[in-house]
Formats: structure tokens, C-alpha cells, sequence
């Protein structure tokens, strides 16, 4: 990096902001370790002669004892808007290098120090991080500067990142950031609030083959003062139409600079492990519909879909940062409530989603059969969140001596610290989800209750039909058809089967009893 450290003047567009958070910029501006030589600020507002105002006498003396040039200096605007400013700045600037700072932004003292650290030959423009104090997130794995990424709405610069993260080559930046004048090209036909300036500004700067770098360590607060400025009482009817003209002229630049956004398909999975697998069953028609779109799945289970290709995963925590706190028009539970389904899982996904064509069972392309098992090995996954779960079933003991009579080998899987069952020939205990499946794969049958396993065989390449011990749960609504399904009577079902289940009391009654069980599993496995 180069260890002269140029001079650079500092460019504030603003509008009626005399009084909220223009003196907190200028203030923050003065505050750096490395000051500029000059402060522009262009006044598109009111224009009032502020030598004599008792506040701005203390910012310009403040501006004075730094030794910026003149004190600082007022330049009323044409009233045109910031980008007229910016344009205008163009000439007036006499500086290599120009800080342009929003009128509500509150850079940290080192900010200008740290961008300048980035200058090279070869770079445009540098910028840091600009976050709203009263929204700060950590940085979601999907954000993104990439030009085609320019729709998904999470620029990296909004967000805190990592520790000691360090500087990188962007394709565009955001509100404040250092640039070089002589390469600096303004789209000039605008509205007056600048929709996608600073965009159009630096990916221009990236086209003539300089770099925009990104700083993390660089830190602005972006107070996003709701009045004046680009939200002026003077353009608040016109917003809207501002907005669109901007657009229209962003996408024609993106034309003429043969870029192509990408366009986003997202699923949001806030749900337990046998409802990602119950999505994971349908994706070949997810991906009817999305088709060349990039798929982002905000997940809670991401290891279901890691063999799946051309997704994106991202968790929860990314999806409230994307579309706010409140996911509830994703949640495929409340919506089975207020339609009042009844039908098993993944056919709900399918219309929940909208998704076109039959069910498809699918390895990425592939359409397989389902089987019978052909192992010597009963895997048993005994339990529904705990052994005294409402939908766990009580009389394992007993019915597990009847199973040894079979001459399988039985098996418990689980996490560990499960409660292990009696006369088990083996545990396997934290199997990973592909090992698990691995398993089912080689077994002679699988045995449940209502939990995730079903709906992990059911998504399998080629599933292995198996044994679903119901009571309180409906089969029709989470069980699988192609297995055998063990259900005393529907009398017992709890009314709310799509609200959670944590919680409720084991009704033994509900379940059939070990002698029954046993009997109708040598039937199906005969």
C-alpha cells in the first residue's frame, strides 16, 4: 500500500438538516485521526446563512482548529437534488481523493485513516461498513456486492462482520466511501433523491478497470434520519415516482453493461427434522417451478440438504434479517391450521408452495423404486422427544421380547444420552444423517413412532418400507402410505395435530398393545 497518505475532501450533500444530524456529521468528520483539507457542504435545504447561528459558530470554529481549509465551506446547491451536488463537488474539489458522507452518517475517528490505508494504484473507490444503530445484525452468509446479486436487498456493507475480517474487492458500495475524482462519472439523469447513485457511480469505476474495496474494520453509523434529506416533506408524494424513474434507469445501465440479476427463489424451513425431509421429497417440483433461479434455503436442519445441488443453505437467523422477525407467512403449520388440512406432509408442501406436476421421487435426476429391506437388522428409533413423549410409545420392554424371537439383530438409534432400551444387540448412537440413512438402506425393516424417520426414508434415494407405531398422531397426515402403520383408533388423535407438541402426557391407552404389534409385524415381514 502506498505510505503517502493523499489529500481528500470531505463532500456532505444536505437538505433541512440543519438541526437533527448535519452537526453530528460534521462533528464526526472533524473527530478523525486523519482529517480531510476540505469540508463541502452543499445545501440543497432551507440555505440559511448559518455564520451567525450560536451552533454551527462552534462547528466552524471546531472545523477551523483542525486546519481544514476555510473552515469549512457552505455552498448552496441548485435545489436539483444530491446527485447535481455530487456532479458539482466534480469541479469543485481540488483533491485527488473525495469522502463522500451522507448528512445522517456518523463515521467512527478511524474511518478515514482505515480507508485510506486501502489506496493502491489500481483502486476506485474504498468503503466500510454503514449500519443502522438501532438494526444491527451480524453478517448473513447470503449477503452480497456482486452485481447480480444487486435484488436480493443485503448488502455486506449493513452488516457487523467477524472480527478481523479483512479487506475485499467489491463489484459496487454504498453511501459513504472514498473515491477517486478523476475517474468519477455521475449518471446525471437521476431524480432528485439518487436511487442507486452510489451503485451506478462505483460499478462505473470497476468497468474502467479500477478495484472497490471493501473495509470491514472501517465502521459508520447510519442514523437514517426520517426527515429531510432524500425524505423531504418537499419529495414525500413523489417518492414513489422518483423511485421507479431511478429503477428504469438502473436497469437500462444494467442492460448496456450486459448484467443479468439473478433472480431468487427462497423456502424458509423453521420446522423440525421430518419436515425438512418432507420438503426434501418434493424438491423435484420445487424445481419445476423455480428453474433457473439460485435457490436460497433459510433451513434449521442444513445437514438435509447438503447433498442436494445448486442450493444455497442459510439459517433462520438470516431469514429474519431478509424479511423481519415475524416469519409467519412461511410457516407451513399455521397454514395447514387455517386451511384445515388433511393430507400427509409433503403433499402440503407441494401446494403450500404452489408447486407444479405429480409427485416425483428423485435422486437429482434419477427416479428410483421403493423397496423391500433385505438385511438381517431391525433399527428401532423408539421415541418422540422423549421416552414419555405423548407420541412415544410405552411398552418398548415387552415388545422388544417379542422381536428377539425374529432372530434379527435389533438396533436403537438416537442421539446420545437417550434413554438406551433392554436386550438391544447394539446402539448407534449421533449417526450422522447420511450414515443413518446408509443404515436404513441395509436393514430388513425400520421401526418409529410418529417422529423424523419416516420422513427421512421417505426422501431416501430408494426408501425401505417400515413400521410407524401410532396414538395421538394422524397417519394420514404424517405417515407415509407404502409402510405399515400401526393405529389403535382415531378416537384417541389430539384435535390440534399442527400445533406443537411439546409438553403433553403420554396416554397409554392410545397405543396397541405388543402382542398386536408383533403379530402384524410378521405379517409384513413374511
Amino acid at each position: 500500500m502506498t505510505n503517502i497518505t493523499p489529500e481528500i475532501t470531505c463532500v456532505i450533500s444536505t437538505k433541512n438538516r440543519y438541526y437533527t444530524t448535519l452537526p453530528l456529521t460534521i462533528q464526526a468528520v472533524c473527530n478523525q485521526t486523519v482529517k480531510p483539507a476540505r469540508i463541502l457542504i452543499f445545501d440543497d435545504g432551507e440555505q440559511k446563512d448559518l455564520r451567525g447561528d450560536p451552533l454551527y459558530q462552534h462547528l466552524f470554529g471546531l472545523m477551523s482548529f483542525y486546519g481544514i481549509r476555510g473552515g469549512g465551506e457552505i455552498i448552496f446547491g441548485e435545489r436539483k437534488g444530491q446527485v447535481a451536488n455530487h456532479i458539482k463537488s466534480l469541479e469543485l474539489a481540488d483533491t485527488e481523493w473525495i469522502w463522500r458522507n451522507d448528512d445522517d452518517t456518523s463515521p467512527e475517528p478511524d474511518v478515514l485513516e482505515k480507508l485510506l490505508k486501502n489506496i493502491q494504484p489500481d483502486v476506485g473507490a474504498v468503503g466500510g461498513l454503514i449500519i443502522a444503530p438501532n438494526n444491527i445484525h451480524p453478517l448473513p452468509s447470503i449477503a452480497s456486492n456482486k452485481i447480480e446479486d444487486i435484488y436480493l436487498g443485503l448488502n455486506e456493507q449493513w452488516f457487523v462482520h467477524p472480527e478481523n475480517s479483512p479487506a475485499r474487492e467489491v463489484d459496487h458500495l454504498y453511501c459513504s466511501f472514498i473515491y477517486r475524482r478523476d475517474i468519477a462519472t455521475y449518471t446525471s439523469n437521476l431524480s432528485p433523491i439518487g436511487h442507486r447513485e452510489e451503485t451506478l457511480l462505483t460499478y462505473n469505476m470497476k468497468l474502467k478497470g479500477y478495484k472497490n474495496i471493501l473495509d470491514p474494520s472501517a465502521r459508520t453509523w447510519h442514523l437514517n434520519n426520517p426527515g429531510g434529506g432524500i425524505r423531504d416533506k418537499e419529495f414525500e408524494k413523489r417518492q414513489d415516482e422518483f423511485a421507479h424513474h431511478d429503477e428504469a434507469v438502473f436497469r437500462q445501465s444494467l442492460n448496456t453493461w450486459g448484467v443479468k440479476p439473478i433472480d431468487h427463489s427462497c423456502v424458509v424451513v423453521e420446522h423440525g427434522l421430518g419436515d425438512h425431509y418432507a420438503l426434501k421429497s418434493i424438491l423435484p417440483n420445487y424445481f419445476q417451478k423455480e428453474k433457473n433461479k439460485k435457490h436460497i434455503f433459510f433451513v434449521t436442519f442444513p445437514e438435509v440438504f447438503q447433498d442436494v445441488p445448486n442450493i444455497h443453505l442459510a439459517s433462520i437467523a438470516d431469514a429474519k434479517t431478509l424479511f423481519g422477525e415475524n416469519l409467519d407467512r412461511f410457516n407451513l403449520y399455521k397454514w395447514m391450521i387455517d386451511v384445515h388440512w388433511n393430507k400427509n406432509l409433503p403433499a402440503a408442501f407441494k401446494q403450500f408452495l404452489s408447486l407444479p406436476g405429480e409427485f416425483a421421487r428423485f435422486k437429482f435426476g434419477n427416479l428410483q423404486d421403493i423397496k423391500r429391506g433385505t438385511g438381517d437388522t431391525i433399527i428401532i428409533s423408539p421415541y418422540s422427544y422423549a421416552p414419555d413423549h405423548a407420541k412415544s410409545y410405552p411398552y418398548w420392554k415387552e415388545l422388544v421380547v417379542l422381536l428377539k424371537t425374529l432372530n434379527l439383530k435389533l438396533v436403537q438409534i438416537g442421539k446420545p444420552g437417550e434413554v438406551p432400551l433392554e436386550n438391544m444387540d447394539d446402539y448407534w448412537w449421533g449417526l450422522s444423517l447420511k450414515e443413518l440413512e446408509k443404515k436404513v438402506s441395509e436393514c430388513q425393516v425400520w421401526i418409529s413412532v410418529d417422529n423424523f424417520l419416516q420422513h427421512l426414508v421417505n426422501a431416501m434415494p430408494t426408501p425401505i418400507k417400515g413400521i410407524t407405531i401410532w396414538g395421538v398422531s394422524d397417519p394420514k397426515l404424517f405417515g407415509y402410505p407404502h409402510n405399515l402403520n400401526i393405529l389403535k383408533s382415531e378416537k384417541y388423535f389430539r384435535p390440534d395435530q399442527f400445533n406443537v407438541w411439546f409438553g403433553l402426557k403420554q396416554n397409554k391407552e392410545a397405543f396397541e398393545t405388543p402382542a398386536v404389534i408383533f403379530n402384524k409385524i410378521k405379517q409384513f415381514l413374511q
